[in-house]
């Protein structure tokens, strides 16, 4: 190639190249098939420890870490729980995340890709589920070939979105059952009193993340005084997360609904798992 080859080429790229506003990057493909394969190429091509988050036009998401085209960990997904990397046997995990890549490809397009650094450092004995086992499964999984005409509708004007259920209680009731799959101990409290009405795991008596009645008390007299604080600004359910300088250790996620208030111990590396439980069960029904 001559120079003057390269300098045209060179002027055709800064003519045509337009400005990312956003960190978000297009998946391109027309179909589901041809998008199922760019994401299983974009897995297969991260060598180094990313967070990769991949977003459909309605919304849905697949959030994943990934390292040496393996995944690792799996932080958001559509619906539902996020398979437990822990305790489900690889070919099920293989299988899992085959399907939850099929369902991001048949979502709504455009589809976009945002890479992030992890939260925390990889593991040494975290070795994930390699890419060919994931491409092996996707086989059994047909997606159609033909795009499909969506359309999305637009926002609509803020709304009051809180989940609708048998009583403002319900949802601290429904966290503290569903964190049991990745909490390391849990407490189910009265919001009124701070008095327990459920232990579980390292925080049942004599075990070492037990808490006193005491604590517990203070606890939601805290939570009380943030409540009259924020009351113009903010209402429940909330969510509130803790974690150890570092990323590493245990971390502490409460939900408080109002009337109870659920508390988790959890890993740290679990704050995907905690994330993805407060989305499936705040996320309006459709």
């Amino acid at each position: 190639m001559m120079d003057t080859d390269i300098l045209e080429m060179l002027d055709d790229i800064g003519r045509s190249s337009v400005a990312r506003l956003t960190p978000a990057v297009k998946v391109p493909g027309e179909t589901a098939l041809v998008r199922r394969e760019k994401v299983l190429r974009t897995i297969r091509g991260t060598i180094l420890p990313r967070r990769l988050e991949f977003t459909a036009a309605n919304g849905d998401c697949l959030a994943i870490e990934v390292n040496s085209s393996r995944v690792t960990d799996i932080f958001r997904v559509q619906s539902g729980i996020a398979p437990d990397f822990e305790t489900e046997p690889r070919e099920e995990l293989a299988s899992k995340l085959a399907q939850l890549v099929s369902d991001i490809a048949c979502a709504p397009a455009p589809l976009e890709l945002i890479s992030l650094q992890p939260d925390t450092a990889l593991e040494a004995d975290d070795v994930g589920i390699t890419i060919s086992e994931i491409e092996v499964a996707c086989e059994s999984i047909e997606l159609p070939a033909d795009p499909v005409i969506s359309i999305v509708a637009s926002d609509p004007e803020p709304e009051d979105t809180a989940v609708e259920q048998d009583g403002p209680d319900t949802l601290a009731q429904l966290f503290y059952e569903g964190c049991e799959r990745f909490a390391q101990g849990r407490v189910l409290v009265d919001g009124a009193d701070g008095v327990a009405l459920s232990v579980d795991g390292a925080c049942q008596a004599n075990e070492p993340l037990h808490p006193s009645d005491d604590l517990l008390s203070r606890f939601a007299q805290d939570l009380a005084g943030w409540d009259e604080d924020v009351t113009t600004a903010m209402d429940h359910p909330q969510l509130i997360v803790m974690r150890p300088s570092g990323g590493k250790g245990a971390g502490l996620a409460v939900l408080n609904d109002g009337e109870k208030i659920a508390v988790a111990v959890h890993e740290a590396r679990k704050l995907g798992a905690v994330v993805n439980l407060w989305t499936s069960l705040t996320r309006p029904e459709e």
